[in-house]
């Protein structure tokens, strides 16, 4: 029995100069069962977002590519991190989970290289 896929909004593909990447128009996919992973795993916080996800993956604030992984941050009164892999079997982007994540953090990745701050006109 496979997992039934949402699909919530095709990638920026205007991200590929921040990110050091190539991928061509492809859609973001997540699972029913996010909501699920989320609470199992106390991302309280982050699962008040979920709705958001269209916004967070189509206008981040932050990105960054990390071990075949894309990351995106997106400030809101809360910092929500997403993740996004491929689904090799399916060959599909999935958002495989999401987070808070505090300012201190954010700046630790970016000063490391993890993430870009991206400016409004980098993603128009």
């Amino acid at each position: 029995m496979s997992e039934k896929l949402i699909r919530i909004t095709k990638f920026n593909i205007s991200l590929n100069s921040i990110l050091g990447t190539s991928f061509t128009d492809f859609y973001v996919y997540r699972s029913k069962g996010l909501m699920t992973h989320l609470l199992n795993r106390n991302h309280y916080i982050s699962a008040k977002y979920i709705d958001n996800l269209a916004e967070i993956i189509e206008q981040p604030d932050y990105a960054g590519y990390n071990n075949g992984t894309i990351e995106l941050v997106k400030e809101y009164k809360n910092n929500i991190f997403v993740c996004i892999k491929l689904d090799e079997k399916r060959n599909k982007h999935y958002v495989s989970t999401m987070f808070d994540i505090k300012s201190a953090k954010i700046e630790s990745y970016v000063s490391s290289g993890r993430l870009v701050r991206i400016k409004q006109s980098d993603h128009a």
